[in-house]
């Protein structure tokens, strides 16, 4: 569980920069940063880790919802970077605005030339 936590709490620091607390913590921290079903997996693995302690409540934790979850939540952060999405569209946009320019440019050009003033 420890080897888990450490992990998501890598992961967090890296890709949302929560750098301080624990995962539950940094979690809560996130807040508009994450859906709401990756909070709840995330909070999920938390519980589980802090309940595995208790040696008495420790059997009933459900290992296969606590996998899941912790799966879930790797698979969502090791997704694609909203940063580098946001710039690639932003990339495409500027790119297809340069492109009409370049035909409407192209268009005057030929417009003028075919009248003769060029």
């Amino acid at each position: 569980m420890s080897k888990r936590n450490a992990r998501l709490e890598r992961m967090l620091h890296k890709r949302l920069g929560l750098s301080r607390g624990d995962l539950a913590t940094r979690t809560a921290r996130a807040r508009g940063l994450l859906p709401k079903a990756v909070k709840r997996d995330l909070l999920t693995v938390a519980e589980a880790a802090r309940l595995s302690g208790n040696p008495r409540i420790a059997p009933q934790i459900d290992g296969t919802r606590v996998d899941a979850a912790y799966r879930r939540a790797v698979a969502h952060l090791y997704g694609p970077d909203v940063t580098a999405k946001r710039s690639r569209w932003r990339i495409g946009v500027v790119a297809g605005l340069m492109t009409n320019l370049a035909i409407a440019m192209a268009m005057v050009g030929a417009v003028l030339v075919w009248r003769g003033i060029i």
